[in-house]
């Protein structure tokens, strides 16, 4: 059935894509509203866990997100709903998919919200409190002073979606990414397909080019650190309300964050045996610490994805700041972040095709060599990953550091000017190590942008991953998946301290 995907029909494509686009973005951008809602607007009990619990799979890669839900649901998993019990049903398909994209991006879309609703509680919030209350001051003041961090939550999680076919490869939903990365695969390419796919980046571009224009006054002009949670003691939840609050969002956390988990845990110590022809499950302690410790046989593989990703992120710090030094002038400014919102949206097998163009060009001897070489290919074609956030990141610090420090540079204008570039550097130390962090994640947890374009011998996590998950998720994908999931974590935590993360 999966080859077939390419002979999809326009209409059914379409409509797949913006159910499953649309879809995770609702779902995505649900749950960390909500989440942002109960934790810094009324302010549930433990919040600051919670909180951590949100963010702390916000590094992990969608194929691990779905590895986790494949061991729970999938073959031999504890719900029994595999990938192939799925795609026997086009909707039930469609809501695997909403809902792993969905989870996936929920700890994003969190954070956006979070730091949107704190810096929208001002001093007009305060009187709202006095005047109306929380709930009213909440959705009439807070949430639509944040609104351009949750619409940017939104348009992200859209974007990533839309740009992904791993997914929906599994469960065999023929949207238009899906449709174009199998007939690139048997060269059934058609014409349609293409021009749906570049006009979903070409929206996605516009989308952003309109939203820097709506808020390009607000940029760069936030204040740093949040509101004081003891400004605003009288959002919190009081009596019954309070503790229902905190069971809500307890229940959303175990449902996005502690269940994935839980099933890799489970499956990772899984045994099935056969005793007088009847199948006996038991779970082993042993049994998990053995599939955790058989992740070093993906060391290879390993070493690919770490090479792919460190080269794809230096790659695009030195090609973002010619872009951030750029920016100057509004209408300059709007198509540089076009641009760059239509990379950050181009479905993975159009950067494919477009990097084995550029590549396949049987006049250049030497550029056939680094493509069947070198890793040049897939890190071309990371860039339309890996420059937005690096581009956006950096772009944002730079702004917000030049709103701070306007008189003090227009001082500095009689320096050498080794000694300005050595004072701007060290202001944007911080941002460039954030940026760094996320571009290596973001090239980590990518598959689709250069499936197609490995060369020779070159595997990666990614592809083991996918190649493993067409088959169900057994012990060792799920030792893996935790290895993954551990190393995730604990980067978010690292990240989270860089960016002095309060609440």
């Amino acid at each position: 059935m999966t080859a077939m995907l390419w002979n999809a029909t326009l209409i059914g494509s379409l409509v797949n894509s913006v159910l499953v686009c649309f879809g995770a973005a609702g779902l995505a951008v649900t749950v960390g509203l909500s989440m942002a809602l109960l934790t810094t607007c009324f302010r549930v009990p433990l919040r600051h866990i919670l909180s951590l619990c949100m963010l702390s799979l916000i590094l992990v890669p969608v194929y691990v997100q779905a590895t986790a839900w494949s061991a729970g649901f999938g073959v031999q998993g504890w719900f029994r709903l595999s990938q192939v019990a799925a795609a026997i049903s086009p909707v039930r398909a469609i809501a695997s998919v909403v809902w792993i994209h969905g989870t996936a991006s929920a700890p994003f879309c969190f954070l956006l919200c979070w730091l949107g609703l704190n810096r929208a509680m001002d001093f007009n919030t305060r009187q709202a409190l006095l005047d109306f209350g929380p709930w009213v001051a909440a959705t009439r003041v807070v949430v639509p002073k944040a609104w351009p961090w949750i619409a940017a939550s939104g348009l992200w999680t859209v974007a990533m979606t839309g740009n992904d076919m791993v997914v929906t490869n599994l469960f065999q939903v023929p949207t238009v990414t899906e449709s174009v990365y199998q007939q690139v695969q048997f060269n059934e390419l058609r014409g349609w397909s293409i021009g749906l796919a570049c006009s979903f980046a070409c929206l996605i571009g516009g989308l952003t080019v309109l939203g820097y224009l709506q808020f390009e006054h607000r940029l760069g002009s936030e204040e740093d650190k949040v509101q004081q949670p003891s400004h605003f003691q009288a959002f919190a939840l009081r009596g019954f309300a309070r503790w229902l609050g905190s069971l809500l969002a307890w229940l959303v956390v175990a449902l996005i964050i502690f269940l994935p988990v839980a099933n890799l845990i489970i499956k990772a110590g899984w045994q099935a045996r056969m005793e007088d022809e009847v199948v006996s499950r038991t779970w082993s302690i042993w049994t998990m610490i053995q599939s955790v410790a058989q992740a070093r046989t993906f060391a290879r593989e390993f070493a690919w994805s770490i090479q792919l990703s460190t080269f794809s992120t230096i790659t695009a710090l030195i090609l973002a700041c010619p872009f951030v030094l750029a920016c100057r002038g509004r209408w300059k400014n709007a198509t540089i972040v076009g641009v760059m919102g239509f990379l950050l949206a181009l479905p993975g097998p159009i950067v494919n095709l477009l990097v084995i163009q550029l590549l396949n060009r049987s006049e250049w001897n030497w550029l056939q060599f680094l493509a069947d070489r070198t890793l040049i290919g897939p890190i071309l074609a990371m860039q339309c990953r890996c420059l937005p956030v690096a581009f956006g990141i950096v772009w944002i610090a730079k702004m917000r550091f030049d709103h701070r420090n306007t008189t003090n540079l227009q001082m500095d204008q009689g320096l050498p000017w080794m000694v300005r570039i050595w004072i701007c550097a060290k202001a944007m130390a911080a941002p460039v190590s954030v940026a760094s962090v996320v571009s290596f994640f973001v090239a980590f947890g990518d598959l689709s942008s250069y499936l197609l374009v490995q060369p020779p011998g070159v595997t990666t996590v990614a592809m083991r991953m996918f190649d493993l998950l067409h088959y169900g998720t057994k012990n060792q994908e799920s030792g893996l998946a935790l290895v993954l999931v551990a190393f995730g974590v604990i980067s978010s935590f690292v990240l989270l301290r860089r960016i002095e993360f309060e609440s």
